[in-house]
């Protein structure tokens, strides 16, 4: 009986193992159901190349979605949409049904949309670049899709909308993009073409402005690129230029959405290279396939966490209750206010509803001291608005932190909440000359937030009540699978989900994104890093091959710019290797071909060594000797050459980094800069670590000597205290908000807790940095984890959590922060804080230390499982402050792993 209940309990765990991803995912499955008034409410979806933002409409119960691609490039170079699709029913069951549904299913990468017993399933096809959506009714329906385009005429950029097009941004030529094409006579009866062809190229006006021209490496990506789809489903025919219909009411229907991009040198080449994707989509065995690769990637790796529970407490302060004013005197409101009063608790809805028209005694607190509002609030007001400029209605917090909350009409013509983190807004609801009661209010019980205009509800936010840890972090990756199998990289800056940015206050189409087409090293990075842990390193061929695509140029640029050799990237590069004009400088009189205008980066150097890091991580993560004989190595060479040939040496033979800066923050003054020199220390030590039966001696010779000739890691006293420095020697005048002397830390690992040499210097470096920075691209949360400052790295991990815009539906939009929204770049940092407060694992070379829970709270309890170097994978489940289970693949790396300090194992492990 004992050997019986001992079988069936292993089995029973057994059993348990192999199903946790798809019982963990379908808690974190996200359920809408209410459809949603515009794309504000969509929700995400892809296959790696081709992306949806998918929604229900309100007001008409259609399906709509607008489909993104990575490779769909407009001649000035502007990420496009390829458009949308919209699909009614008639009669349709959605509309006003009290049973309905809106499902992402996370294990399945699918979402499903149901009620009055209708139902449609939405995928897209892992395998194909297709999309399909399959219904069925029990009442039979007219079905009508049609194909949605905004781009209906030739169109000149405006110079506001500039922005999103980084690459050409402030040209001295019009920024013309062509109209979409749809395919009338040409085409068949039952299906709908459209597609945008670019019959010129921006691109060799660029190379002309920045002396490129003729140069060996230079390619042009934009010219012929052709994108765009066709529609069609099984029993429907064409009704019109746009859109195709069932020959009449129908219980069920199957439509495909077949996407394709290529250069070609044809519309007839292109049409037949779409004819070949939308063959394979129909393959019978499509769905399945797609599920199961969903399935792999869950399995791959995880992270479940129970046990934290967001503070949502409005922030404690000693403040006085500011009216029309914040706390430094400024953003007086425009305009006057009247009946202005605070409740020391939030009303319910129905309440807050009536304030207008009721007389409610709402009891007024200005005291300096002694303000609670342990319960929340309620805020409300009359206003009457004289000029559209941003003005405090309420204040209680320090102007610019987000040590308490305000009110206000930002950014003129709309209502504005912030309570600690949280922002919520009601855009464009305010006139000028208009009188108007307000009123806002915040549950710090629940997190839950509002903003009332005459007595309705305009803005509302309710966080969701799981793990917000495992919820971060398993949409975040989601997102990423979503984009991540692409001819481009994943885009830091709203990903491939943008949306119009009504929400935001913006009027533009889905096409506008802030910062533009450019890949911005220091943010696309974020992505990535993380994705060696997750197990997803075919993920990060695009970014690689967009750096290897454009090392040729680079190493003409050099010659031409610096004489000298090797390979630098721009920080802000074009898909085609070159600087973005407008930061180049379209005005070239009296500069030199080197000359560049934009003074944030134009002196940066880390790039290059911190991709050679990445790379160096992939191959000791996969062991990959092609990869490294091929693609590593001649990187590094490439790389390491730029800094051997472009700069001086001191005395002692090692490189004086001059010119030079502290990336965005630190522009004068600078000599050997800490995150160019960090990223020379690290990457030169591991590249003499490599295997010499895969490494030719004539490269690893190379890299021996440009050991000896790196810098020394810039270290400063302040205050008596030693820490680590932004550079050997800098002007202090401060231009950005990047703290560059923790390059030391991450990404470059130079001192972590796995390397304590600087330990003590690296920790003070990180409590004296200027800049606190627990969002967007700001990588804190990373470096607290590798200093092992476990409650500041969990802190910051559930600032990062609670980020997302609460005016987007979906629950990862995070952001804007300092970019656009949904935020990559965060999403990514917020990945890689998890990863590294579980697990933190050093080079083979070095000893392949597994150091287990570095940085990891024992009050939450967590289930993950994540791979090392050496194709090591390691899954670890806490409860309670012990480790209860442990196993490493392959078990002879077993012997490499150290658990933190703090940790033990439960008794029955040690047995």
């Amino acid at each position: 009986m004992a050997l019986y209940f001992l079988v069936a309990t292993l089995t029973a765990l057994t059993s348990n193992v192999m199903h946790l991803p798809q019982i963990e995912l379908e808690k974190n499955n996200v359920i809408w159901t209410t459809p949603s008034i515009d794309a504000s409410g969509s929700m995400p979806i892809g296959n790696g190349e081709v992306v949806l933002n998918v929604w229900v409409e309100a007001k008409t119960g259609d399906l709509l979605f607008y489909i993104g691609r990575t490779d769909s490039l407009s001649e000035i170079s502007r990420i496009l949409k390829l458009g949308g699709i919209r699909i009614h029913l008639d009669p349709n069951p959605f509309l006003g049904a009290k049973d309905f549904k809106h499902v992402l299913s996370l294990h399945d990468g699918r979402i499903d949309v149901s009620g009055n017993g209708a139902k449609l399933s939405l995928y897209v096809d892992t395998q194909s670049n297709t999309i399909r959506v399959k219904g069925n009714s029990p009442v039979p329906s007219t079905v009508t899709a049609t194909v949605i385009c905004w781009r209906n005429a030739a169109r000149t950029l405006p110079k506001n909308e500039q922005i999103s097009a980084w690459s050409v941004h402030d040209a001295p030529f019009p920024l013309v993009e062509s109209a979409d094409v749809f395919e009338s006579e040409l085409s068949s009866k039952t299906d709908v073409t459209w597609y945008h062809r670019n019959e010129n190229s921006v691109v060799p006006k660029i190379w002309e402005n920045q002396s490129l021209t003729g140069l060996a490496g230079t390619f042009d990506p934009l010219l012929h690129r052709t994108f765009g789809g066709s529609l069609e489903g099984k029993g429907f025919s064409r009704s019109g230029e746009r859109e195709i219909q069932s020959k009449g009411p129908i219980r069920s229907f199957d439509l495909q959405i077949a996407t394709c991009t290529a250069v070609t040198g044809s519309v007839k080449a292109w049409k037949s290279e779409l004819t070949k994707v939308s063959a394979l989509g129909r393959r019978p065995t499509a769905q399945a396939e797609t599920e199961a690769w969903w399935h792999g990637f869950w399995e791959r790796s995880w992270v479940f966490v129970s046990g934290d529970s967001p503070n949502r407490s409005v922030p404690k302060n000693h403040f006085e209750l500011r009216k029309g004013v914040d706390s430094n005197g400024g953003n007086l409101f425009p305009g006057q206010i009247s009946e202005w009063r605070c409740l020391l608790e939030p009303m319910t809805r129905s309440e807050a509803e009536h304030l207008t028209a009721s007389k409610i005694s709402m009891p007024l607190e200005m005291r300096p001291i002694n303000l609670d509002f342990a319960k929340g609030f309620t805020l409300s007001a009359r206003i009457h608005v004289n000029k559209k400029v941003p003005g405090r209605i309420f204040d209680w917090l320090t102007a610019g932190q987000e040590d308490g909350f305000l009110f206000d009409n930002h950014p003129g013509d709309g209502l504005r909440l912030i309570v600690g983190k949280l922002t919520l807004t009601a855009p464009k609801c305010l006139k000028q000359n208009g009188n108007y009661h307000v009123a806002a209010t915040y549950d710090a019980h629940s997190g839950e937030a509002a903003i009332y205009l005459d007595g309705k509800q305009v803005a509302s936010y309710k966080p969701e009540k799981s793990s917000s840890i495992s919820r971060g972090y398993i949409l975040q990756r989601y997102v990423q699978a979503c984009q991540g199998r692409g001819l481009y990289p994943i885009k830091f800056n709203g990903g491939y989900f943008t949306v119009e940015p009504t929400k935001m206050g913006r009027d533009s189409t889905p096409d506008w994104r802030n910062w533009g087409d450019c890949h911005w090293f220091q943010n696309v990075r974020h992505m990535y890093h993380p994705m060696l842990a997750s197990g997803d390193i075919e993920m990060m061929e695009p970014f690689f091959r967009l750096y290897e695509a454009a090392m040729p140029l680079a190493e003409s640029r050099t010659r031409v710019y610096h004489g000298a050799q090797g390979a630098y990237f721009p920080e802000t590069m074009t898909v085609f290797g070159t600087y973005s004009g407008g930061d180049y400088g379209w005005n070239r009189a009296g500069h030199q071909p080197k000359d560049v205008d934009c003074a944030y980066w134009q002196y940066a150097w880390n790039q290059g060594p911190e991709l050679v890091a990445l790379m160096l991580d992939r191959w000791e993560y996969a062991r990959d000797k092609v990869f490294l004989k091929n693609r590593l190595v001649p990187m590094a060479i490439s790389v390491l050459k730029y800094f051997e040939t472009r700069f001086a040496k001191d005395g002692q033979g090692k490189i004086i980094l001059d010119p030079t800066q502290v990336v965005e923050t630190y522009w004068h003054g600078v000599i050997n800069d800490m995150p160019t020199t960090a990223g020379l220390i690290a990457t030169t030590k591991r590249l003499c670590e490599l295997p010499e039966d895969v490494v030719d001696t004539r490269s690893m010779t190379f890299f021996r000597h440009m050991r000896t000739e790196c810098p020394d890691l810039p270290i400063q006293t302040v205050d008596g205290t030693r820490m680590l420095a932004p550079a050997q020697k800098f002007k202090n005048e401060i231009s950005n908000v990047e703290n560059g002397e923790l390059y030391g830390v991450w990404p470059f690992q130079v001192t972590t807790l796995g390397h304590p040499a600087l330990l003590n210097e690296a920790i003070a470096a990180y409590n004296h940095r200027l800049n606190h920075l627990d969002v967007g691209w700001g990588y804190d949360g990373n470096v607290a984890a590798l200093l092992g400052l476990t409650s500041e790295a969990s802190r910051i991990l559930m600032a990062k959590c609670a980020n997302s815009n609460p005016n987007y539906r979906w629950p990862a939009t995070w952001g804007p922060n300092f970019d656009w929204l949904p935020d990559q770049n965060h999403g990514g940092n917020l990945l890689n804080t998890t990863h590294l407060m579980l697990l933190q694992a050093e080079p083979i070379a070095e000893g392949g230390t597994i150091r287990l829970l570095p940085s990891w709270p024992k009050v939450w309890d967590v289930d993950f499982k994540l791979h090392a170097p050496g194709n090591t994978v390691v899954h670890c489940k806490t409860s309670g402050g012990r480790i209860i289970s442990l196993d490493v693949t392959p078990s002879s790396r077993k012997k490499d792993l150290v658990i933190s300090k703090g940790w033990e194992l439960d008794p029955f492990l040690k047995k």
